[in-house]
């Protein structure tokens, strides 16, 4: 999946914005390519877990696939933040994974993001597969 550079950077930002706790958000590309181009911050519902869970707020789900319908675009796939872990996918990611969408999970430690990592799910909830990640 290629990435361009201004999308990555505010993946990036929004994890260290939101550290101690797991942001996320969608990222959105041209219908038929697999290239983001633009990323959209979601609310993270869950509360009580935040520094290890996400969920994306369906009203922000909601919205933000208008407007990337309104605009042309897709939804390419998901980012999300992982405090003070490595950005590898959880059971709990992988379970809630939905085919065909890249996942991207940005690492950040002590509030600086430090390494990011793409992953694609064979079918709903997982097995994931590393999807090669070109940032352009």
């Amino acid at each position: 999946m290629k990435i361009r550079r201004p999308a990555f950077d505010a993946i990036q930002a929004h994890g260290a914005d939101g550290y101690p706790n797991e942001i996320c958000g969608i990222m959105l590309g041209p219908q038929g390519e697999r290239t983001v181009t633009d990323v959209r911050r979601a609310r993270n519902i869950i509360v009580e877990r935040s520094r290890d869970r996400y969920e994306i707020d369906p009203l922000d789900h909601i919205r933000i696939q208008r407007e990337a319908d309104e605009a042309g675009l897709d939804i390419i796939g998901y980012y999300h933040s992982h405090p003070d872990h490595p950005a590898r996918a959880s059971v709990f990611d992988t379970e809630r994974a939905w085919a065909g969408y890249v996942y991207v999970i940005v690492s950040v430690e002590n509030g600086k993001p430090v390494d990011a990592n793409a992953f694609v799910a064979a079918n709903d909830g997982g097995p994931f597969r590393d999807e090669p990640l070109e940032i352009t």
